[in-house]
């Protein structure tokens, strides 16, 4: 069984600490996954990867994606207040390039679960379900005293082990309107699992989302609108390194990186099958890529 895994970002230090994080993240996915495919969207200057490529210990399996600002602004038709980081189109990109049997959409900032776990959630839930897990939080000061004062890249899966022991789950249920049945977690977008078939059928993330808030519970109801089921699961543990509230918690909004948010009952009350063509992805259009 092939497992792939998608995550996005953008070169502008959201957070703080973005390399270090990311470094964590993808070579955790590296290590988890048969294909992990990054998408760097909108980066002024560079790709973050190419940032933190002496630090991440490649084994051919990780697709390398960019959009720079020309291709984005062109991919949301100019739109002045489209996420900077845009996920829905960002996700769908490497979503639709990806050829696992099974294929995550996750963040730059996870320390991903080990394979023989998620291989496990998958035998429980099998390929007509749609799975969201729940992040546990993890704080730098504790990634460092862990690992001596620094960062020891080379090490990351040392503390990964230990987390695992010492962790407990994050029951945080979420309602983000009355009667969502939809978001089930806090933050759900961080780990969000489902067949390859299921992925093609809904047509990823509503593509018309292009503003920050929603696309995540939006693409679970999606799930259920077109037939299929949606669970949340509290292991395994998966470690969201915290970044405290500024950067792009909320958002973004309230730090004004982003200016307009999605409309919540477009992404959530109205929303029934999917209103993506069936080119989402910008499948009919040749993006380039490099495998390391």
């Amino acid at each position: 069984m092939k497992l792939s895994a998608v995550i996005i970002s953008r070169n502008d230090n959201y957070g703080g600490h973005l390399n270090e994080r990311a470094t964590y993240a993808i070579n955790s996915a590296i290590n988890s996954f048969d294909e992990v495919t990054y998408v760097d969207w909108n980066s002024e200057s560079h790709s973050l990867l190419y940032d933190i490529k002496d630090n991440l210990q490649l084994k051919g399996n990780l697709k390398h994606i960019v959009i720079p600002p020309s291709a984005a602004t062109n991919l949301t038709q100019g739109d002045p207040y489209a996420q900077k980081c845009c996920e829905v189109l960002a996700r769908n990109i490497g979503i639709r390039r990806s050829t696992g049997d099974y294929i995550v959409s996750t963040n730059i900032d996870i320390i991903q679960p080990k394979r023989e776990d998620i291989l496990k959630v998958i035998e429980e839930h099998g390929e007509d379900c749609f799975t969201t897990i729940s992040r546990r939080e993890v704080e730098w000061k504790y990634i460092k005293e862990f690992q001596g004062g620094d960062y020891n890249f080379n090490n990351w899966s040392a503390f990964r082990d230990d987390a695992y022991k010492t962790s407990v789950p994050r029951n945080h249920l979420e309602q983000t309107l009355p009667n969502d049945q939809y978001s089930l977690i806090n933050c759900c977008g961080d780990f969000q699992l489902a067949s390859k078939k299921i992925w093609n059928e809904i047509r990823g993330f509503e593509e018309i989302l292009i503003y920050p808030l929603f696309a995540d519970t939006n693409v679970q109801k999606k799930a259920i609108m077109h037939g299929f089921d949606l669970k949340a699961k509290y292991s395994p543990p998966l470690f969201h390194i915290n970044h405290g509230s500024k950067g792009w918690g909320g958002g973004g909004i309230a730090d004004g990186v982003n200016k307009k948010g999605n409309d919540i009952h477009r992404a959530i009350t109205y929303q029934q099958k999917t209103t993506n063509p069936d080119t989402w992805g910008f499948n009919d259009i040749e993006i380039e890529y490099e495998t390391i």
